[in-house]
């Protein structure tokens, strides 16, 4: 009977000294998210994860990476969030190269701090699938426990309007709002029904600012679909298109879509 006492404590204290490095299952993995060239944890539009800090053995600090398929002429969000109390404002969060060893962006705080959202746009028409996205504290460290987590959610941010036509005698007009307390720059991608980009506009939207553009300043004689990528939070833009039609009075809208999850 004592020797099973003994056995039970020691498989407990066995478990709760190996807690740190046990309690994040992409940390144990054989392919693990513990460097930046090894990790194959891939977020997606839509990826909603837990993790923790929790030091890795030596101790060493537990620095969690992640990839990202970055569409041609898009936009994204990385949202860390749900901290608990150790992490606290030392939460780091940045974009690099695919070694880790260059940060290409750092995370900026919502709210008061503990949470924090990265935000960037690929602008080319390349799809980018070297860079990474870490995660990792800068105030508990290699004295992270396990019970120091954070959830982490990605978005793809672009947004898509059905229609625009400026061709024959329809004329459409943009109008694009930024609700938010916070500057969001962007870009207007103009596309044929062919999938064919015929046009670009560039904004630059203060916060509670409106812009009304008249695509066929931009696009004359197009038609076709709109998309708008942009270094705004995932739904923070308001917009649609209408269509006017001179001859009959008549106007058609368009709103302006996030992707859905």
């Amino acid at each position: 009977m004592r020797k099973n006492v003994w056995l039970v404590l020691g498989l407990g204290f066995a478990l709760v000294s190996g807690r740190a490095a046990m309690a994040d299952v992409w940390d144990v993995q054989t392919q693990n998210d513990n460097t930046a060239a090894g990790t194959e944890n891939e977020l997606v539009h839509g990826s909603d994860q837990l993790h923790d800090l929790g030091a890795l053995p030596g101790p060493a600090a537990d620095n969690d990476w992640y990839q990202l398929s970055q569409k041609p002429f898009s936009s994204y969000e990385i949202v860390v969030d749900a901290t608990s109390g150790d992490i606290g404002t030392g939460l780091l969060v940045t974009r690099t190269n695919s070694s880790g060893t260059t940060v290409l962006q750092s995370s900026v705080p919502v709210g008061v701090g503990y949470s924090r959202s990265l935000r960037f746009q690929n602008a080319t028409s390349v799809e980018i699938n070297q860079e990474r996205v870490r995660v990792t504290s800068g105030s508990c460290t290699t004295d992270c426990g396990a019970d120091d987590v954070y959830r982490l959610r990605a978005y793809e941010t672009s947004y898509a309007v059905p229609r625009f036509n400026n061709a024959g005698t329809q004329v459409t007009v943009l109008l694009l709002q930024n609700p938010t307390n916070y500057t969001i720059t962007g870009t207007v991608y103009f596309w044929n029904p062919a999938g064919t980009q015929v046009a670009t506009s560039p904004f630059n939207l203060a916060p509670k600012a409106l812009q009304v553009l008249a695509t066929q300043t931009v696009a004359a004689g197009q038609s076709g679909a709109l998309t708008i990528s942009h270094d705004g939070r995932y739904g923070d833009l308001s917009g649609k298109t209408v269509a006017l039609e001179p001859a009959t009075g008549f106007s058609f809208d368009s709103p302006m879509i996030p992707r859905v999850h």
